[in-house]
């Protein structure tokens, strides 16, 4: 591929092709938009760390007309308050089986999975790729994720993961119509 900066793990054609048909990403949050971590202070208060960077990249994946949303297995209002300030389309936090809910939101947007990506980095997210085309993973992720991975990005979980791969799939689309 043309023009391919060395910062962006390698994409083969055919996911290329797949990313450049893409309707939908879905996300989880802990370790894909974060770094895993969670602080908490003496009275229970949780933070996490976000890029804005990564919101960015979300906001102009959402300009091309791609859906995005987040599916967390943690019920954590700094996540929710995050992902809608992105103007996500799609936030569930708390969600106890990812499958089901990623199941949930491709037929009530009449989405075949073929056209939608999901990327995890634990072994819960497993259930979500069973439920999507496309299989993404950050670099940093478990190796059973990264083993069933269509792609996973140079970035770590927190550190561009989410960056890297909005801007693949732009290079993608923008591929696509080209016809490169």
């Amino acid at each position: 591929m043309t023009n391919w900066p060395d910062e962006w793990a390698p994409l083969t054609k055919e996911v290329s092709i797949k990313l450049s048909k893409l309707k939908m990403i879905i996300f989880d949050v802990d370790g894909v938009f974060t770094d895993g971590t969670i602080l908490r202070d003496e009275l229970g208060n949780e933070q996490r760390r976000f890029s804005v960077l990564d919101g960015h990249g979300v906001s102009r994946l959402r300009d091309l007309g791609i859906l995005v949303g987040v599916v967390s297995r943690e019920p954590s209002e700094i996540t929710r308050s995050r992902m809608e300030k992105l103007k996500m389309d799609e936030i569930h936090v708390g969600s106890k089986d990812k499958s089901i809910t990623v199941k949930e939101i491709l037929a009530r947007r009449k989405l075949d999975q073929s056209v939608v990506a999901f990327m995890g980095d634990d072994i819960p997210d497993l259930a979500a790729f069973s439920q999507v085309g496309i299989k993404l993973a950050p670099a940093n992720a478990q190796p059973q994720i990264r083993k069933k991975a269509d792609w996973i990005s140079k970035s770590k979980g927190g550190n561009g993961a989410v960056r890297e791969t909005c801007e693949v799939i732009i290079y993608s689309i923008e591929s696509g119509r080209q016809g490169d």
